[in-house]
């Protein structure tokens, strides 16, 4: 399996601690079945500088310590980039990264909270430019949770879906691996990725998640979401999805959702029907 989101450089961000625990958190990725990684630590205006130069060097030695101790995984450079008007430009000058520094496929987190305005002009921006946004664990957004229309949107434009193993198998409560499974059986997930951050409750671990998705979608799908969607994003070539299937969301959750952001003035009106 290939894991595009996982927080295992040490120091950068709340990841890793260490390099002895960035060692133990490869270890049980291997023991998963994990074989390549893409390392992303947090890349956020005033909070986390991790510049590409920054991640280049700390992956780097990362390999050079995984071959010492003969530890059989395949690290790349990422970032998880935080919402910023300059980000297209800040990508297209190699000020920060793209996973596996390809300049193709950039994995963007949203707000946990709120939605920002103007965020379809955003990825359209994005795409316009030839660089996909994939989308870090909506699930867990309270917004979208609420309301999974703005994510419909977006899918529909053609940015892509990364969901967390964790919430998929279960481990971050029922109702997000409910929403989770929501989102795959709408064709709103397209990679299913570790985002780990320590040993215990957000570790690097993947095929627990795959076998959920196989069991829900069939063994091609699961796959594809572990390693052949990984694969050519790894690469920066094209990947195929199925378009999103329209739904019909809970009404009441939705008319609460839109009265509370309409009233911060935080998100554009949604719709519970597409």
């Amino acid at each position: 399996m290939i894991d595009i989101h996982n927080h295992i450089l040490p120091g950068l961000d709340d990841g890793a601690r260490g390099w002895k625990q960035s060692l133990a958190m490869a270890r049980i990725a291997v023991a998963d079945g994990i074989r390549e990684v893409v390392c992303t630590p947090h890349w956020a205006p005033g909070v986390y500088k991790n510049t590409r130069g920054l991640i280049l060097d700390a992956v780097d030695t990362l390999s050079e310590k995984l071959s010492r101790e003969g530890i059989p995984l395949e690290v790349h450079p990422g970032a998880e980039l935080r919402l910023d008007p300059d980000l297209p430009a800040k990508i297209e000058s190699g000020e920060v990264l793209t996973l596996n520094d390809t300049g193709r496929f950039a994995l963007i987190e949203l707000p946990d909270i709120c939605l920002l305005r103007n965020l379809e002009f955003f990825f359209r921006s994005m795409l316009d430019r030839g660089i996909i946004p994939i989308i870090s664990h909506p699930e867990r957004n309270r917004a979208i949770f609420k309301d999974a229309v703005y994510l419909f949107r977006w899918v529909e434009m053609g940015a892509l879906v990364q969901v967390t193993a964790a919430s998929v198998s279960g481990r971050f409560g029922t109702a997000i691996q409910r929403f989770s499974l929501f989102l795959l059986d709408h064709r709103m997930a397209h990679v299913v990725a570790t985002d780990a951050h320590d040993l215990n409750l957000r570790s690097p671990v993947l095929f627990s998640a795959q076998k959920k998705v196989e069991e829900m979608m069939g063994s091609k799908t699961a796959w594809d979401m572990v390693n052949e969607t990984p694969a050519r994003i790894l690469a920066g070539d094209r990947v195929m999805t199925d378009k999103p299937v329209p739904f019909e969301y809970g009404s009441s959750a939705v008319s609460l959702s839109h009265k509370i952001f309409s009233f911060l003035g935080i998100a554009g009106k949604g719709r519970g029907r597409r």
